[in-house]
């Protein structure tokens, strides 16, 4: 069970020695700031490093050692394309997108530097395709230089998966030589931003200013302009949820879904050729429980929920209960069948499990704005 309130500052140096231990990664001390006198002026600022480290953080790290672990299987793949090889990069490629899609709760930092650079959609098949028409060698200065829409997440996932229009189970017959260079230079590219994303956080937010602190260090201590208090700190986690509610329901769902089943268009949607999207849909609304609980990974921690138990203690259970709707409804789009977002958007049946997923991530959004948020003004 997680930690009683009573004993988070017993826990906290544990908290603060493990988070070091596990990637030197050092806590910032504790700033000032004007508190809410309802508030604890304390446990916010454990809260604050809690989900900056144990969750933020530790997301970010795991991020950036399984799309290294994508680019390691797509050499190993150049170097012996077998089915099997096609198989594991798949499969890394399916890990690799838990830890980037559970970092949609706190879309704010450096991630603003590298997502374009990795997540781009829709991708843009035709120029890919030509790209791969025109040549076989690719290195990564070329893909560095070229639009986001041909390189990236999406990218890879259309080399290994194939369109995913009836099946997302490539056979290496059907990749060329040409689409297996593209994959080792691309993935490798998007590893190289994840680590920038992750140094961002652990080391230097503006990589070219010497004396630029982590973004791990502006958020402990305050020190942006952004932050001036823990307040202005946990209104952007609160703002992080919001927007990825908003997200979720009124984009990554809604907008395949057309207005009617006529208008129903499978190329908006996201992840279609692995069908890994109600995945990555589950995973946003797992990043909001994230930062919501402090708990992440094996980690337990204190989060927004704690100092929400204290102001308002029904509305803890009202929003845990919320996340748990929202996240049970997009489990359920695909049905008994366990149809693909592509395909449940062209279902009847899966179309009406849809639009209760978007209604309950509209009613957690409103929650959010309404009725979580004003506790951290």
């Amino acid at each position: 069970m997680k930690m009683a309130i009573s004993s988070f500052l017993i826990a906290i140096a544990a908290l603060s020695l493990t988070a070091c231990m596990q990637d030197s990664v050092k806590s910032a001390p504790a700033g000032g700031g004007t508190d809410k006198a309802t508030g604890d002026a304390t446990l916010e600022q454990i809260v604050i490093e809690n989900i900056a480290q144990n969750v933020i953080v530790a997301t970010y790290r795991d991020l950036r050692d399984a799309t290294q672990a994508v680019a390691d299987a797509a050499v190993v793949l150049q170097r012996s394309p077998t089915q099997a090889n096609l198989d594991f990069v798949q499969a890394k490629w399916k890990l690799a997108r838990v830890p980037w899609e559970s970092n949609e709760g706190f879309l704010f930092g450096p991630v603003s530097n590298v997502d374009k650079q990795i997540d781009v959609w829709p991708l843009s098949k035709i120029d890919l395709d030509r790209i791969l028409a025109g040549r076989t060698e690719f290195g990564v200065d070329f893909i560095r230089g070229i639009d986001p829409s041909v390189k990236g997440f999406h990218t890879a996932e259309y080399l290994i998966f194939g369109d995913g229009v009836t099946t997302n189970n490539k056979t290496i017959a059907q990749m060329t030589p040409a689409q297996i260079n593209y994959l080792v230079s691309v993935t490798r590219v998007v590893a190289e931003e994840t680590q920038r994303l992750y140094s961002g956080w652990t080391e230097r937010f503006d990589p070219s200013d010497a004396n630029s602190p982590s973004y791990l260090s502006i958020l402990q201590t305050h020190s942006d302009s952004h932050y001036a208090t823990r307040q202005d700190v946990l209104r952007e986690f609160v703002q992080g949820m919001k927007g990825i509610a908003i997200e979720v329901g009124g984009g990554k769902l809604s907008g395949p879904l057309g207005g009617n089943i006529g208008a129903a268009d499978g190329s908006l949607v996201e992840s279609q050729f692995s069908w890994n999207s109600l995945t990555d849909f589950q995973d946003n609304i797992h990043s909001m429980q994230h930062v919501y609980t402090g708990d992440y990974n094996g980690r337990l921690g204190p989060g927004l929920d704690e100092l929400v138990k204290l102001r308002k203690s029904t509305l803890d259970a009202k929003v845990v209960a919320q996340m748990n709707a929202a996240l049970q409804a997009i489990k359920d789009i695909g049905g008994p069948e366990g149809l693909s977002y592509t395909l449940a958007i062209k279902n009847p049946a899966a179309r009406a499990r849809a639009e209760a997923a978007i209604e309950a991530c509209k009613t957690l959004e409103q929650t959010l704005e309404f009725e979580l948020l004003p506790l951290f003004q």
